[in-house]
């Protein structure tokens, strides 16, 4: 296995597809982290954060870093500039008074992570984009824990990159198990990081 480095990170957000309890099991997964002093990067849609705020607030207090994931989790591309400013400036206008982002932001779906536009718009707002370089497709539907954790272990063991980004969810009812099994499975060795630990040329632009 490579030295690379991982960083979980978790888009937390209104689900786009069913789940049995997504409060609960975003609750599993920060008790999961915890136990296992794993601190991960949560990129928070501001208005999950209204309707949810004291999660927000223990994903702060258990000294994850937070960044923002918008606040309509609206596909960039499709939106006026004016639209996509709205909704930046009110993201961080609430984030900021719950658990300020920094200059952490991933585009609601990755999409727009080529649009000269889009990037513009994020970069004025104070942004960046952070995509990702793994994933377990955890928001799909019917979707196993296996089917979760294994691309990303499989990713990182073959990694070239220097930091292994994963994106999960906080709402699947797979992903913490998945998270479980990928911490077992890649053993102690592993180091895993908070983006802020990681220098900016390390980190991935673009999507997979």
């Amino acid at each position: 296995m490579t030295a690379v480095r991982v960083a979980l990170t978790f888009d937390a957000e209104h689900p786009d597809h069913p789940a049995t309890d997504p409060i609960q099991n975003a609750e599993r997964l920060l008790d999961l982290l915890g136990q296992r002093e794993i601190s991960a990067t949560f990129f928070i849609q501001s208005s999950w954060a209204n309707a949810y705020r004291h999660l927000a607030e223990r994903i702060k207090g258990d000294g994850h870093l937070i960044g923002s994931h918008s606040h309509w989790h609206c596909l960039f591309p499709g939106m006026a500039s004016d639209g996509i400013a709205n909704d930046l400036a009110r993201s961080r206008r609430i984030l900021d008074a719950i658990a300020p982002t920094g200059h952490w932001f991933r585009l609601p779906g990755g999409s727009g992570h080529d649009d000269r536009r889009v990037l513009k718009a994020v970069r004025g707002a104070g942004y960046r984009h952070v995509g990702w370089t793994c994933g377990g497709n955890d928001w799909e539907p019917d979707r196993t824990v296996d089917e979760v954790a294994v691309p990303i272990i499989e990713h990182v063991r073959s990694a070239e990159e220097p930091v292994a980004v994963a994106l999960l969810h906080s709402w699947p009812d797979p992903t913490t198990g998945a998270v479980a099994t990928i911490l077992d499975q890649l053993g102690p060795d592993i180091e895993y990081v908070r983006l802020d630990q990681v220098e900016l040329e390390e980190l991935p632009r673009h999507n997979p």
